[in-house]
């Protein structure tokens, strides 16, 4: 039997490698020409809005990222309530984030599906490394100097402002809350004491009211208003003292709850100090911080 020679056994390689790579080519070209599918992001929903104010308080301009709840483009006549988040970059989409999100928008879409709970949310996005600074309207000669008064003038003056004017909300405190987690679940805390007439309601995760004791002070000597509604929460495995100190702040706001007013505490025994535990108890949350039955909460024509 004779060997085949060489040069036909190279052309035949050569000539598979040729038909090979126009097939890879082809391949590559048809799918160029088809949509491609990429990871889901909120910046992609049509019901999530984000732009850039300038906060004249603080000096800063900051990013401003807005939810909007099922529905909203079609009923042109309602009026929507709002929750204004903390740490914006966490709370929708773990592509901002720098230690996982929240998952509001899921959330809420979740609420408004089963219990007809449609919210606008709005998140702030913190200032980095002036993040302890602006988050707290109490001083830490650590982190000295506290900035949180000019935070709640720029939230309350030009992010509360800009809102109002370009979506349907309910603008009154009854219809307004304020949440956070950590610092923001402290600045929560001083927005719903220190200006009642704008914030009717809080929901204050895992506060660090370890921060100063000039906190409980204020707290002791500033009762809720009638009408109000805080919600804390705190995780039984956060470490340190965070469950005894929130179960401390919780009894002195009580003591001096007003009628009407209500204040709700809650500890979740394994939860950590982390978005996933937040995100855990965001829908109780909001179901008891706007309506105690979420089905009793719908939009105002």
């Amino acid at each position: 039997m004779k060997s085949t020679p060489v040069r036909f056994v190279l052309a035949g390689l050569v000539a598979g490698v040729l038909v090979a790579s126009a097939a890879a080519y082809l391949l590559m070209h048809r799918q160029a020409q088809e949509p491609q599918p990429r990871a889901a992001s909120v910046a992609d929903l049509p019901r999530f809005e984000t732009f850039g104010l300038a906060l004249p308080a603080l000096g800063v301009d900051r990013t401003v990222r807005v939810y909007l709840p099922p529905g909203y483009a079609d009923c042109t006549d309602c009026r929507y309530p709002v929750v204004y988040f903390m740490d914006g970059q966490n709370v929708f989409d773990a592509a901002t984030s720098y230690a996982g999100e929240w998952g509001a928008d899921e959330v809420l879409d979740a609420l408004h599906e089963k219990h007809g709970l449609a919210v606008i949310a709005v998140a702030i996005d913190h200032g980095g490394e002036a993040r302890m600074q602006e988050l707290s309207v109490w001083t830490n000669p650590e982190f000295a100097p506290a900035k949180g008064e000019a935070y709640l003038a720029d939230l309350i003056g030009t992010v509360k402002s800009a809102v109002d004017a370009r979506y349907r909300t309910q603008p009154g405190p009854a219809a307004t809350a304020v949440a956070g987690s950590s610092m923001g679940g402290l600045m929560a805390h001083a927005a719903v004491m220190r200006h009642p007439e704008v914030f009717g309601r809080a929901l204050v995760f895992s506060p660090s009211y370890w921060f100063s004791p000039a906190i409980a002070q204020e707290t002791a000597g500033t009762p809720l208003r009638p009408g109000q509604r805080v919600y804390i929460y705190v995780g039984g495995s956060e470490g340190d003292d965070m469950q005894s100190d929130a179960e401390a702040m919780a009894a002195r706001w009580k003591a001096t709850l007003p009628a009407t007013a209500a204040l709700h505490f809650t500890a979740a025994a394994e939860a950590g100090h982390n978005e996933a535990a937040w995100r855990a108890a965001l829908p109780q949350a909001l179901c008891w911080s706007f309506a105690p039955a979420c089905d009793t909460l719908k939009p105002v024509p």
